[in-house]
């Protein structure tokens, strides 16, 4: 049976989502292009948003494991 995912490697992977989105916010707005730098961002902001918030899937039933 696997356990929760630790929170160092939450931390981590959100660290990872908000460099990508940075870094997609920068390069987009010098190219004209505002919107898709924002909307990365937006995705980002969501993305880790959900990793913090909700909670893990896990199988339930006869064959969970």
């Amino acid at each position: 049976m696997v356990g929760p995912m630790p929170p160092h490697l939450k931390f981590a992977l959100s660290v990872i989502v908000a460099v990508v989105a940075g870094v997609m916010l920068w390069l987009e707005r010098p190219a004209g292009a505002d919107h898709l730098g924002w909307v990365a961002a937006g995705l980002g902001l969501g993305m880790i948003f959900a990793l913090w918030l909700f909670p893990e899937a896990r199988r339930e039933g006869p064959d969970a494991g």
